[in-house]
């Protein structure tokens, strides 16, 4: 009766001990997959809304509906791990989870508000993407607590299992074969299987997601194991699916920048060369190697600082001259690359990158070669017939005493509109010489109001057939001006022009000429021509000196005004050749436009020409 009151007492204690045990084992691994289902539902969850987010962020119609969802959705499997959490480490990590998916939305919205750009992959992947990252690790966190806590509770089972079988085996040591058979199918059935277990878990905790444990019965401790494989398969699966959109985004980033037609090259704030595409390390390494380093790079010292620059802060010079194309030689093929710099941000406020873009322009800049030698051809083959045509005009004006009002009317339109030809023809053929540099200053000491006054006086009959108020107020104190008085009155001429096409009937020109600064060094003659027409937009003030550039061809407004479209890119040549500035803004009251260029009252400071720069 003892000896089976002492194996039976140790058994049954032992068995209710293991049966303690299993169900807490059982109840904190239920617990366990059960927060790992909801851990892998949130980042699923999350990951879904990157993905919509993306398609928001490129534009897609109805990319917003499908974010809502998705953000629900997120909501809702968040709502279902907050459920399940028990201890306070768990709810603390639980609000710093609803805090980052909170800042990864608002992010997110930003750079949905901001639209599509050509920066626009690389500002998502530093400015949005890492905040998802940041709260699915606090989703990992969330896991591995729950995986630690399993840990401890199946280490805690089998210390638990072996202090009972030590008791079992000291109290029953008379009955030690019985107890020993006894012992040996609980060690194959309880034991082994959470030494496996324990295992399995300390590789989970490492990221180890590929270790299964062999089910080898289907009691609890079975089933216990097959809730741990399939939480094994589930966070295997989430980490393949994460590295696989990583990936993707990667690969996508790599095939955008490899499609771009022009060569880039992104420079980080240390004016170190980050990334290239294939086009551009074509342009400025032999070996495919593109240089480490901005002054590294085979281009133009004004490429270069002007890339200095804007990594400093600089606005970017965003006027389109081909004269500054770069003549580059790539597979033995001639081409001419345009440069132009772009600040970058996203390395960290105040710093700033900037992206090198160079545009492949070989056909326009030869398009405007064969445009600017058409120009010259034609202005010299015209020159001889009108000044054939002018001399004969001449010759009959003499001869008009004899001729009735209408035919001497009809005479003076000829030789009005030979004239207007001939300056034609002269601006075309002052715009060859700039081309080629052989624009040359015939410059003398002459009075600007005097300069000013020839002026006026050509453009007050224009104004007085358009119906428009010529006004004039210079400064009866001007000094005398060392610059060439020819090309001068060509600018003001142009000017006066151009106010008058675009001033309505009844409207105003108004031209004011003031001295600027003291008398000495640096003190210069500003000349404003003001008229009350419609103005020019303020993203083309830069551009209306440009060659061949008309407003009317940016615009929709077209009120029947023609032109050729040099003659304010002659102005501005002639003007800069002279040392002085000129610029365009809004005339007064908001109204109209103003043209202002200012000449140094000491001339320019050496023989000067016009040419290209």
């Amino acid at each position: 009766m003892l000896l089976v009151a002492a194996a039976t007492a140790p058994g049954v204690w032992s068995t209710a001990t293991f049966v303690r045990l299993n169900r807490v084992l059982a109840h904190a691994l239920r617990e366990s997959e059960h927060v790992m289902a909801e851990t892998a539902a949130v980042a699923g969850a999350l990951e879904r809304e990157d993905d919509a987010l993306l398609l928001a962020f490129a534009g897609h119609s109805n990319a917003a509906t499908e974010l809502d969802g998705r953000r629900r959705a997120v909501d809702d499997a968040l709502a279902g791990l907050e459920s399940s959490l028990t201890t306070s480490s768990e709810n603390r990590d639980a609000r710093d989870l609803r805090r980052a998916i909170a800042t990864y939305r608002v992010a997110g919205d930003h750079a949905v508000t901001d639209g599509p750009t050509a920066d626009g992959p690389e500002r998502y992947q530093r400015a949005v993407n890492p905040l998802l990252r940041s709260a699915v690790g606090i989703v990992a966190r969330i896991r591995d607590e729950h995986i630690a806590r399993t840990q401890h509770a199946v280490t805690f089972a089998r210390d638990e299992a072996r202090r009972s079988i030590g008791m079992a085996v000291g109290i029953s040591f008379g009955t030690l074969a019985l107890l020993a058979l006894f012992g040996l199918q609980l060690a194959r059935g309880v034991v082994w299987p959470l030494h496996a277990l324990t295992a399995t878990v300390e590789a989970l905790r490492r990221g180890d997601f590929d270790q299964r444990t062999p089910v080898r019965s289907h009691d609890e401790i079975g089933r216990l194991t097959e809730g741990v494989n399939r939480m094994a398969a589930d966070l295997a699966e989430f980490r393949r699916a994460n590295m696989s959109e990583v990936l993707k985004a990667k690969s996508v980033l790599e095939a955008t920048l490899a499609a771009l037609p022009d060569a880039v090259i992104v420079v980080d704030p240390d004016e170190t060369i980050v990334a290239t595409n294939q086009f551009a390390r074509s342009v400025v390494s032999e070996d495919g190697r593109p240089p480490q380093a901005l002054d590294a790079l085979p281009l133009p010292f004004d490429v270069i600082d002007a890339t200095r620059e804007t990594l400093r802060g600089s606005r970017p010079d965003a006027r389109v001259d081909l004269q500054r194309a770069i003549p580059v030689t790539v597979a033995g093929e001639p081409l001419k690359l345009l440069p132009r710099v772009v600040p970058l941000n996203g390395f960290g406020a105040p710093a700033r990158g900037a992206v090198l873009l160079l545009n492949d322009v070989t056909e326009l800049v030869h398009l405007d070669e064969m445009r600017m030698e058409l120009v010259a051809v034609a202005s010299h083959q015209l020159r001889t017939p009108v000044t054939t045509l002018r001399m004969t005009l001449g010759m009959l004006e003499e001869a008009t005493d004899a001729w009735a009002e209408r035919q001497r009317e009809l005479l003076r339109t000829a030789l009005g509109g030979v004239a207007q030809l001939a300056a034609t023809v002269d601006e075309f053929l002052d715009l060859t010489r700039i081309e080629a540099g052989e624009l040359r200053l015939g410059c003398e000491r002459v009075s600007m109001a005097a300069v000013v006054a020839e002026a006026l006086r050509d453009a007050r009959t224009h104004c007085e057939d358009a119906g428009i108020t010529l006004r004039s107020m210079v400064d009866p104190d001007l000094p005398l001006v060392r610059l060439d008085p020819a090309r001068v009155g060509v600018v003001l001429t142009n000017v006066l022009s151009n106010a008058i096409k675009y001033t309505p009937d009844g409207g105003y020109v108004t031209v004011t000429v003031t001295r600027m600064g003291a008398a000495g060094e640096g003190s210069t003659i500003r000349v404003a021509v003001s008229d009350t027409g419609r103005g020019v937009p303020e993203e083309l003030r830069d551009r209306i000196f440009e060659k061949f550039f008309r407003v009317e061809h940016q615009t929709a407004d077209d009120d029947g005004v023609r032109g050729s479209g040099i003659g304010l890119y002659l102005a501005r040549e002639v003007v800069e050749a002279h040392g002085g500035t000129i610029r365009c803004e809004t005339g007064d009251g908001g109204r109209g436009t103003r043209i202002l260029f200012e000449l140094p009252i000491a001339g320019p400071s050496e023989a000067s020409s016009a040419g290209p720069r």
